[in-house]
């Protein structure tokens, strides 16, 4: 079962446990459907990449599907290198797989250094991953770049909210904070975006 959200002009569509395709399916067209890291296992990207792992290949053809975006939490892996991810596809392709940028707790999964920003028709979303959430950089990166943050976090912790919330009232930018069992969102009426 879908939770819809409906925040701006944007429908999110957020999906709690594993990954159900008949539930994907029934997301509104041209909508944003989100899966936070609990949906899969973790990915193997290098089985990905010759076709054999069938992930992305599931989340791209429900994007075509439903006509719109899907943002899925995971955990990939390609050798003995961990990260945590959101993999993004877009009416029928993957987009991009964007790894977390920050580490601050020091744990044994890798970092990139981007944060990034995809276009749909509604408008602009910022992807902020794990916990890149919680760091004020993060969002001073991406909201002046963004029409609405969508933040992907993993577990369950109000602190994080809290954070999330700050900074949202900080820039003055709609939020959409999904975590392994909850959404929140806020939408700024007086926003500059």
């Amino acid at each position: 079962m879908l939770e819809s959200v409906k925040v701006l002009d944007f429908t999110f569509n957020i999906g709690f446990g594993k990954f159900n395709e008949k539930d994907c399916l029934k997301a509104d067209k041209n909508s944003v459907v989100v899966y936070p890291y609990n949906s899969f296992s973790p990915v193997d990207l290098s089985s990905e990449i010759v076709g054999g792992g069938g992930v992305v290949k599931k989340l791209a053809e429900c994007s075509k599907a439903i006509d719109g975006s899907i943002f899925c939490g995971v955990k990939t892996f390609i050798l003995d290198i961990k990260h945590i991810s959101v993999a993004v596809c877009n009416k029928g392709r993957l987009v991009d797989i964007v790894d977390r940028a920050s580490n601050y707790l020091g744990d044994e999964f890798g970092t990139s250094n981007k944060i990034k920003v995809f276009s749909t028709k509604m408008g602009r979303i910022g992807l902020l991953v794990d916990s890149d959430c919680l760091l004020e950089s993060s969002w001073q990166k991406t909201a002046e770049h963004a029409d609405i943050m969508l933040c992907i976090n993993r577990g369950n912790d109000e602190i994080s909210k809290e954070e999330v919330r700050l900074f949202s009232a900080c820039y003055k930018i709609s939020y959409v904070y999904v975590d392994d069992n909850s959404v929140e969102w806020h939408e700024f009426s007086n926003a500059k975006h």
